[in-house]
């Protein structure tokens, strides 16, 4: 198999539901996590790019994949939600070789349990909570501010427009409903 790149942003709730399928969509592919800032994206650099019916008709097709799915779903207290604290926790996380301890209680708590993510403190108590003092500590540090910025760069210029993105080789796929079309990809010979 092929490695798969997943382009996300705790902020997205297609990325979360990205996330929770996973294991059921791309067992056995090795999947790299790649943190990028959604509101760094040019897309998104403007704010939300929706109109009011747009947003509406989103919400109530997120509530009605998640239910299909049966991914669990609590709209989140804020929205749009700022994923700029978490996604610097993952890249914290990930310097460290923690960012499976932190990965999943983020999304979870964005869009799960109705926790605040874009508030750094609500950031900070989740990495307390899987042993991550460290991270929680350093959210302002201008590595991690350098770091994202540098990586949603990146993606940008690699083509990413928004998230979730997955990239197998030079394809990128975006959309959680791409998932069957990335895991060909991934099957296939370089």
């Amino acid at each position: 198999m092929r490695r798969v790149e997943l382009h996300y942003d705790y902020a997205s709730p297609w990325a979360y539901l990205a996330n929770e399928l996973l294991q059921r969509r791309l067992a056995g592919v090795g999947v790299t996590l790649r943190p990028t800032y959604l509101r760094g994206l040019e897309t998104f650099a403007q704010g939300m790019p929706y109109t009011a019916a747009k947003l509406a008709y989103i919400a109530r097709d997120f509530a009605r994949c998640a239910e299909h799915e049966g991914v669990r779903f609590a709209p989140p207290p804020v929205f749009p939600i700022n994923g700029l604290h978490a996604l610097r926790a993952a890249l914290l996380a990930e310097r460290e070789g923690a960012l499976e301890r932190l990965h999943g209680p983020l999304f979870r708590a964005a869009w799960a349990e109705e926790r605040d993510i874009s508030d750094k403190a609500v950031v900070g108590a989740i990495a307390r909570e899987v042993g991550l003092a460290r991270v929680a500590d350093a959210l302002d540090g201008a590595w991690a501010k350098a770091e994202l910025k540098n990586r949603t760069e990146a993606a940008s210029a690699r083509g990413v427009f928004g998230v979730p993105t997955f990239v197998v080789g030079d394809e990128l796929f975006w959309g959680h409903d791409r998932m069957d079309y990335v895991l060909r990809a991934a099957s296939q010979p370089e």
